[in-house]
């Protein structure tokens, strides 16, 4: 395993990389999350990547990574975030310089389609990343109070021993236990691609994290299974599950979300679901190989932060 490496702060007057690594941005929306990143008092670089689409692609996959290696090596920016989700961001995969990312470790944020980026990175490299906003979140609809307090905490300060409440979270299994370990994860469509490449984190002993939008709960039964056979639920120390959104029950055998849950990872590990980290407005930050530890009371399970995401100052 590489050895961690945890990246600069990114305090107002730093300069933002905006990469299209997946589908491609409309310049209106561009526009609007460069303004919104100005208003927070940060400049901004919007890379090529930004300006191209070849269907739903934002361009071919040697640009998008030159732009994302380019980010990486520039010595003003220090935080990067993807413009939007969609598809094609493991495209970039075997063509980022892991190398040069690991000498120049910078802020990678980022969700969905992107999330394979962040995990990628981390397994080959060390540096973590943080499992937040993409450039989306920024320019789709109003910015969430407590997704930009989190998010700007998160990569200007500290993250260890903050704590966040589970309010609406659900404890489906491993009520009144305490689990620690790093995080790993994110949208699972897109998580299940890595597996058996050398692009998945070492998953011993670690806290997983899965999210999905817009399918329904067969895809969630196939994928889920598939990571299953594939022994992804016999190395984890705890699952957590994001809100679901807009997907679609059909003709389940399931009475409810979390039975389809439990029914498909197997095991005896607790698993937390309706946690926001995902495809919803109110989103948690979470460190990409930071540790976590998740004290799951029965009517108040807490998140605490136990490792900081950017380097001590």
């Amino acid at each position: 395993m590489p050895t961690m490496i945890r990246p600069p702060a990114a305090p107002p007057g730093s300069t933002v990389a905006v990469v299209a690594t997946s589908s491609p941005v409309s310049s209106d929306d561009l526009g609007r999350l460069v303004g919104y990143l100005h208003s927070r008092g940060y400049e901004v670089h919007t890379y090529p990547s930004c300006r191209a689409a070849t269907g739903y692609l934002a361009g071919p996959a040697e640009q998008r990574a030159a732009d994302l290696n380019a980010a990486f090596t520039d010595p003003d920016v220090r935080l990067i975030v993807p413009a939007t989700g969609g598809k094609g961001a493991a495209q970039l995969l075997p063509l980022l310089d892991y190398d040069t990312i690991a000498a120049n470790p910078t802020i990678l944020t980022g969700m969905s389609d992107p999330s394979i980026l962040l995990n990628a990175i981390h397994a080959r490299t060390g540096l973590l990343a943080l499992h937040g906003p993409s450039g989306y979140d920024f320019f789709q609809r109003p910015v969430h109070d407590d997704t930009a307090t989190a998010f700007f905490d998160a990569i200007t300060g500290s993250l260890a021993g903050r704590e966040v409440p589970g309010e609406d979270w659900r404890i489906a299994r491993g009520a009144g236990t305490t689990v620690r370990g790093p995080v790993v994860g994110g949208h699972l469509g897109t998580i299940r691609a890595l597996v058996g490449t050398n692009y998945l984190p070492d998953l011993d002993g670690t806290i997983l994290i899965l999210e999905e939008v817009f399918v329904s709960w067969v895809d969630i039964d196939t994928a889920l299974i598939h990571l299953r056979l594939a022994g992804v639920f016999d190395r984890i120390a705890a699952l957590v599950v994001g809100v679901p959104v807009d997907t679609t029950q059909g003709d389940a055998p399931d009475q409810t979300w979390d039975d389809l849950i439990l029914r498909c990872v197997g095991g005896t590990f607790p698993v937390i679901t309706n946690v926001e980290f995902g495809h919803t407005p109110r989103k948690i930050p979470l460190p990409i190989g930071g540790v976590i530890e998740l004290q799951l009371d029965d009517n108040s399970p807490v998140l605490r932060y136990r490792d900081d995401l950017i380097e001590a100052r």
